[in-house]
């Protein structure tokens, strides 16, 4: 039983030193003294993760954060969720979809659809900081290096997270120069 118990919490602490961001990276302190939308500035009309809900955040003087999925095309959409039911009201799954598949889907019965991350990139082109949330399913590996991918020549500042270890790890071998 004690043995369990030290094995667990060997477990838990590697975790959490796979969690551990870089606070002491030099390019933190651009993405600091900026108020950012969570998934854009979304209500009224406008649904999350949206480019109406993008563009009302950059007007506004915010940085977002956004979500992003590895699409079968290896593009890069951007919506919280894997599955498109709760917001889009229809079956399937992101991960199961192309880019140009994305223009199908009406997010929250509006007119705006699923972005990809390319129009998201594009609005902003270095105007205000992202923050990328990288959502991964069986595909962390192929998700960072597209997100690394998509970012390369991008000027503004930005950093990338994710609740999975896996990307972060990924990130801190791989990628040590992305925040």
């Amino acid at each position: 039983m004690i043995i369990a118990v030290i094995i667990l919490l060997i477990l838990i602490l590697l975790y959490l030193f796979c969690l551990h961001g870089r606070t002491r990276h030099p390019g933190l302190q651009q993405l600091r003294g900026w108020h950012y939308a969570h998934r854009g500035l979304h209500g009224e009309g406008r649904p999350e993760n949206s480019m109406a809900a993008f563009r009302a955040a950059l007007e506004g003087g915010f940085g977002i954060e956004l979500d992003i999925h590895l699409m079968k095309d290896g593009n890069l959409a951007v919506i919280h969720d894997t599955s498109l039911l709760r917001t889009t009201g229809k079956e399937g799954k992101i991960t199961d979809l192309t880019t140009e598949e994305l223009a199908n889907y009406r997010l929250e019965n509006t007119e705006e659809t699923i972005p990809s991350f390319r129009q998201v990139l594009d609005l902003f082109a270095g105007k205000a900081p992202l923050i990328i949330e990288l959502k991964a399913d069986d595909n962390a590996q192929a998700l960072v290096d597209a997100a690394v991918k998509a970012m390369e020549g991008y000027e503004g500042p930005y950093c990338m997270e994710s609740f999975d270890p896996r990307c972060i790890h990924i990130l801190k071998k791989m990628y040590p120069h992305i925040i």
